[in-house]
């Protein structure tokens, strides 16, 4: 079944057309969404929240573009348009988030078994932190641009501006996170201080990690190192792969949408 047709069948009506194309969709938004708020309970609720946007509005896509494309664009409306989250409202600054990577005098390194899982949950959870010191405007067009590398005339599209001014937002957006990962980041340039596995013991006493409630790792995955370019932002937050989402999307959408008796029995 091509990508016209699932669609025609989705707005027909057929229930196994509605969850072939929400298992194949609920990733892309899942992991924009993730990236875009941080907090994984916000981006479940927001998933939740797009993916029904989608299919109710599945009969005013006009396939001038591919479908992913319109998927992001409906993600992106969404989350721009949100309300303040707890971590916008506090609000996190490169200044404030500095002060506090410094602020950890005595940074105890963490050996334990588990070490290289909490490191990656670490150095995840930080850097899409940073983001969150973006406006919504600049962290949109990062998290297009330089994470998922879309090209700046499909980017422009999402964002519903022109190739240019995408440029110009992505070019002030990698310039904040690089001169931050610059003067902070021991991965970054190893001459900062700042290591992730230093932070861990910290980041646990407080409850900034929950070993057994991961935000951004899968405790089953393993860890690549290789995947990791040093000194590259672009291999930073390339390390992160896609994430995993815990929820049961297709269930609560089910039950969401039985009402509505949008699909044949």
């Amino acid at each position: 079944m091509t990508e016209k047709e699932l669609i025609a069948s989705c707005v027909a009506g057929n229930k196994k057309s509605f969850e072939q194309l929400i298992t194949t969709i609920q990733p892309l938004v899942f992991n924009i969404s993730l990236r875009f708020l941080w907090n994984r309970a916000d981006a479940e609720d927001a998933t939740q929240e797009i993916l029904i946007k989608i299919i109710t509005n599945l009969a005013k896509f006009n396939h001038r573009s591919k479908l992913n494309t319109w998927v992001y664009r409906v993600a992106t409306n969404y989350l721009i348009s949100l309300k303040k989250t707890a971590i916008e409202k506090s609000p996190l600054s490169f200044d404030s988030f500095s002060k506090e990577l410094q602020s950890i005098k005595e940074p105890v390194t963490y050996d334990l078994p588990d070490k290289n899982l909490l490191e990656k949950e670490m150095k995840t959870g930080c850097t899409l932190a940073m983001l969150q010191c973006l406006s919504r405007d600049l962290r949109i067009a990062f998290i297009l641009g330089s994470i998922l590398k879309l090209k700046s005339n499909i980017a422009c599209e999402i964002v519903d501006t022109t190739p240019e001014n995408f440029r110009k937002r992505l070019e002030k957006s990698r310039k904040l996170i690089g001169s931050f990962l610059g003067a902070n980041c021991g991965v970054y340039n190893p001459k900062n201080g700042c290591r992730c596995n230093k932070r861990i013991p910290s980041a646990l006493t407080i409850g900034r990690i929950d070993r057994d409630n991961l935000s951004f790792v899968d405790p089953l995955e393993t860890y690549n190192k290789e995947m990791e370019e040093l000194n590259s932002m672009a291999g930073i937050y390339k390390n992160h792969g896609n994430f995993k989402n815990k929820s049961d999307f297709l269930e609560q959408i089910n039950k969401t949408l039985a009402t509505k008796k949008i699909f044949d029995a």
